[in-house]
């Protein structure tokens, strides 16, 4: 074996094991009121449905300019913060890529602008959607893992961003969308596509829907017994049957080394069989020429194959 199989070797055992330090950490840092998992959690269309752009705070055109914005959302009797990050193509015809980041992901725009810190090579808009309860480090698990309602509030909120987000893209001539997003926000993409569809294609990174098994494998970690089984659990956190999309226009991506959402666990969630990489989760969020690559492949792909109503 020479000097630099070895090297890999080592590396792979240290990205594989910094996985398991993060998984196993979050897991401790959940408040203990999500591990009260009660049979009157509402569902996620309940929560859904009582999710919108609060449009008397963000002017619904205000998402169809370059640079940084907020964006408030109403919940309830709830006000929600959110931002968004455009990068808008001098063309207006240019396809929308609209990506989401991973749950804790700080700066949460970290993987977007290190995939996009060059302009692509075609003409094209993007659009990062930051989750709610993501402005600051502690807010992802004091506030999104208060409860499963919470988890759902989270998911919903960046939905209907991503709703608006598509809806002004496409009325001011882009030509169609594309999503991506990198663990939490291959869940959220998955989510959509299954949701509202009408985009070309899905890049879920990183991901798969059953974010179910995701709270199984922290809580083996930390030898912490879950207060509910796993047929529930599956049934308030396993997306999969939430995200019926056609299976040719999803294209994702895992980590050979992934803990979080390990080949092994998730790729049978995929009706197409993922693209696998070398990789773990947390390095590659951080070393993305992977993720550019995928994306920019599945942008191409989008490019010769609209949906079939045009």
């Amino acid at each position: 074996m020479s000097d630099g199989q070895v090297w890999g070797m080592m590396l792979d055992s240290i990205a594989a094991e910094i996985d398991r330090w993060v998984l196993r950490s979050m897991h401790r840092r959940m408040p203990a009121s999500f591990r009260e998992i009660g049979r009157g959690e509402p569902s996620f269309d309940e929560v859904l449905a009582e999710t919108a752009v609060d449009e008397r705070r963000t002017a619904p055109d205000s998402v169809y300019a370059p640079g940084a914005r907020d964006v408030w959302l109403r919940a309830g009797d709830e006000a929600i913060h959110s931002r968004v990050r455009v990068r808008l193509s001098p063309d207006p015809a240019a396809p929308l890529l609209i990506f989401h980041h991973g749950f804790s992901e700080m700066p949460p725009h970290n993987s977007w602008q290190r995939i996009f810190r060059r302009p692509p090579p075609f003409p094209l808009s993007t659009v990062f959607i930051q989750a709610p309860f993501h402005d600051h480090w502690r807010e992802p698990f004091r506030e999104a893992f208060r409860s499963v309602r919470r988890v759902y509030q989270t998911f919903a909120g960046s939905l209907r961003i991503m709703e608006l987000v598509q809806r002004q893209f496409e009325a001011n001539g882009a030509a169609y969308t594309v999503l991506a997003g990198v663990s939490w926000g291959g869940v959220t993409s998955l989510l959509y596509a299954g949701q509202f569809g009408g985009v070309r294609a899905v890049a879920p990174m990183l991901s798969s829907p059953n974010l179910a098994q995701v709270i199984r494998d922290g809580a083996a970690l930390v030898g912490e017994e879950l207060p509910t089984n796993a047929a529930q659990l599956d049934d308030l956190l396993d997306f999969t049957p939430r995200c019926g999309f056609d299976a040719s226009r999803v294209f994702s991506l895992l980590g050979q080394t992934d803990y979080f959402f390990s080949p092994d666990r998730h790729a049978a969630g995929y009706a197409i069989a993922p693209v696998i990489i070398p990789s773990a989760h947390i390095f590659t969020l951080y070393g993305v020429r992977p993720l550019r690559d995928h994306v920019y492949g599945v942008l191409e792909w989008a490019e010769g194959h609209p949906l079939p109503d045009g």
